[in-house]
């Protein structure tokens, strides 16, 4: 039977935590707090976007965004990440929730944000390219080198062609915050003299989204070369694999890209890691290094947008596997 439902926007996650909280553990059994309060709290590009939908007091449905700063060119543009969409199985018949959340949604970040993206699946994706003008901007390439041999396959013998090891003149390291005073002089160097699209972080950001991250447990490096910080790198460790969430070299210089990716592979390699993993799109800067190191491509995820503003590209992009929400 059709109810009568209520469609809120709002950017007030606290007076929202508990029923958000509620209804995740309702539709996937379990609750996941640390989650919602490490991407949901204390962004420093601002509060989230929620897109929801209630039932009188019982939330049947959300569409949620998350703020993010995108630079192309020199330019600093306003975007919002799509996170956590969900709709109660009982309410997709017939009330059309997902549908009226998506044009809620689409028509208030429309006034506040030039672009939104996600990494959807492949549901979801489906509709927002049929019915909401997304479209896929980039199809990002999951490659992969290994670092450990595990048996007598030929996987295993490239672990020992590019091995990867340690440079005198660069170093990584490890730090438990990044220096707003050492690294955002270097990241607003690179914004304005970047050619590409990509997603621009301050030191406070990778911070908040990394380091703070009580969901997803990550090691952040600066990278220094000589006496002075020219780049960041953060990775994540999952089943056997270290994910490079994100990395960022002064200049796009390529030896000191390729000497930070050959010393992340001796650190994998010394602790027992089987692969080393980063996102890359068929026009990064960086691909064909990537290439020349042994790293092989597996498969593709399809990066998706939507613009509001006309000035963006549609090709160009660099996308990190950080830049979602899911690592």
């Amino acid at each position: 039977m059709k109810r009568s439902l209520d469609y809120t926007f709002t950017t007030n996650y606290a007076d929202h935590r508990q029923n958000i909280h509620s209804f995740w553990e309702r539709i996937n059994g379990h609750r996941n707090e640390r989650f919602f309060d490490s991407f949901y709290a204390g962004n420093p590009a601002g509060e989230p976007f929620l897109g929801l939908c209630y039932d009188d007091e019982r939330l049947v449905g959300q569409e949620n965004y998350l703020p993010q700063e995108v630079s192309c060119a020199g330019s600093l543009y306003r975007s919002a990440m799509g996170v956590n969409t969900l709709v109660d199985p009982d309410y997709r018949l017939f009330h059309g929730v997902f549908a009226k959340l998506c044009r809620l949604t689409t028509d208030e970040l429309a006034q506040r944000t030039d672009l939104l993206f996600a990494y959807a699946n492949e549901e979801s994706k489906k509709y927002y390219l049929k019915y909401f003008n997304w479209k896929i901007t980039a199809k990002v390439g999951v490659y992969k080198k290994i670092t450990n041999a595990s048996g007598l396959n030929a996987e295993s013998v490239l672990s020992f062609v590019r091995p990867g090891k340690r440079h005198a003149d660069l170093r990584l390291d490890l730090v438990s915050r990044f220096s707003s005073e050492l690294l955002d002089p270097v990241l607003e160097r690179y914004r304005l003299s970047a050619p590409h699209a990509y997603f621009h972080k301050t030191a406070a950001f990778l911070n908040w989204k990394f380091l703070n991250n009580l969901h997803y447990q990550t090691i952040g490096y600066q990278i220094v070369a000589g006496d002075r910080v020219c780049g960041y790198c953060v990775t994540y460790d999952t089943g056997g694999e270290r994910k490079i969430l994100d990395i960022q070299v002064e200049g796009d210089n390529p030896e000191l890209f390729r000497k930070a990716i050959s010393h992340l592979s001796r650190l994998a390699s010394e602790q027992g890691i089987q692969r080393l993993v980063i996102y890359a799109t068929p026009d990064a800067w960086y691909e064909p290094l990537l290439r020349k190191m042994v790293f092989l491509k597996r498969w593709e995820i399809d990066f998706i947008t939507h613009a509001f503003a006309e000035n963006l590209p549609e090709t160009g992009w660099v996308v990190h596997c950080g830049d979602f929400d899911m690592f």
